[in-house]
């Protein structure tokens, strides 16, 4: 193979994360590549007296947290209630809201949030509001009961829906055609419902999923990873350890790893600790991880240094000789490489108001 072959094919392998880490660092990677080429999805909360505020943070929260990690989806979202103005939650705080006008409404996700102080009773302009948001591919929610509202404008009829429990006989009896599930959340035929705050976020990810770009594959798992982590952390590193699915002599390589950041160890002498031979390490590296363990090993030490980038006011150099690059340059080449900026042009525009994840990446809201 010509020598210039070979060089194009290492510069393509490393132009970006190649193993499973790369959900944690996909929406860090700064290049101009893609800006203004991203599919950008409306999502409408449309806010009743006395809404659920824990539950409106949890839906919104999965969004910006799209936003961040995300390189193909944009989630704008805007706050709508049946009079304008501030709209008083559970908790007796007040968020500002816009005035829902059919006429002149429009989103690819609409999301009634409800709540336990929420008092149902049928609404004409909301139920006008959600027929029109469900035609074509538009998709229609409900938090906590507010279920009730999709019911009465005949959203839910002959499928099955999920609702607070102090909610359900109420269902049974105004809506009879509406099958009420066990489940926590229910989303089919592009309608969502949750019991309770704690589901929201199951059927938030579910509605992101439906409506996000095919490039946000595994966006849905690294958001729960954020926001539910069943995983263990490393409590020095902060890097996340795979779960104990994975083969035990695996996990233990990864332990090693994450436990030798700053004085990397030989894949040779990581192997030889685990007690299997390296071709053997290779092939579940390469199985289990997408990735072969020195590609991997480089890609958990510059995840490492990320990390501390955007985290501490510690120098590069200090960063550099912290994640076990014995010399700047090298470092410098192998962060730009995968993240698409070098280092300090990366920290300048992780914090800057018109680029970089503190602008680039935050929700879109109108309050």
């Amino acid at each position: 193979m010509p020598t210039f072959q070979v060089n194009v094919i290492r510069w393509k392998m490393m132009d970006t994360f190649q193993s499973t880490l790369k959900f944690q660092n996909i929406g860090f990677r700064q290049t101009t590549d893609s800006l203004g080429h991203e599919k950008v999805v409306r999502v409408a909360f449309i806010l009743l007296d006395h809404f659920s505020l824990t539950t409106l943070s949890t839906a919104m929260d999965a969004l910006a947290t799209g936003n961040l990690i995300s390189s193909h989806t944009i989630y704008k979202v805007s706050t709508y209630s049946l009079q304008g103005g501030l709209v008083e939650s559970d908790i007796g705080v007040a968020l500002s809201s816009e005035r829902l006008v059919p006429e002149t409404f429009n989103s690819d996700a609409v999301i009634v949030v409800g709540g336990q102080r929420v008092r149902l009773s049928a609404n004409p302009l909301l139920r006008r509001v959600l027929k029109k948001s469900a035609t074509g591919k538009g998709i229609v929610a409900g938090v906590w009961n507010a279920a009730f509202y999709l019911a009465d404008a005949g959203l839910l009829d002959h499928q099955g829906s999920a609702c607070h429990t102090d909610s359900c006989a109420l269902m049974n009896e105004y809506f009879p055609q509406v099958k009420i599930a066990t489940a926590d959340f229910v989303f089919e035929h592009r309608r969502g419902t949750c019991s309770s705050a704690s589901s929201a976020l199951d059927m938030t990810l579910a509605i992101m999923q439906e409506l996000g770009s095919r490039g946000d594959a595994g966006l849905t798992s690294e958001i729960r990873r954020v926001h539910q982590p069943k995983t263990v952390q490393n409590s020095e590193t902060g890097i996340t350890v795979v779960p104990k699915s994975i083969p035990r002599p695996l996990n233990i390589a990864l332990s090693l790893m994450e436990n030798h950041i700053e004085a990397p160890m030989e894949i040779e002498e990581i192997a030889s600790q685990v007690g299997v031979s390296r071709r053997q390490l290779e092939r579940r590296f390469a199985r289990y991880l997408n990735a072969a363990p020195n590609r991997y090993y480089l890609e958990l030490r510059l995840t490492r240094a990320r990390q501390l980038i955007v985290q501490s006011d510690r120098s590069l150099t200090d960063v550099a000789l912290a994640t076990g690059f014995v010399s700047y340059p090298h470092f410098y080449k192998r962060f730009k490489d995968l993240f698409g900026l070098p280092p300090m042009t990366f920290r300048d525009n992780y914090y800057s108001d018109d680029c970089g994840s503190a602008g680039r990446y935050a929700i879109a809201a109108n309050f």
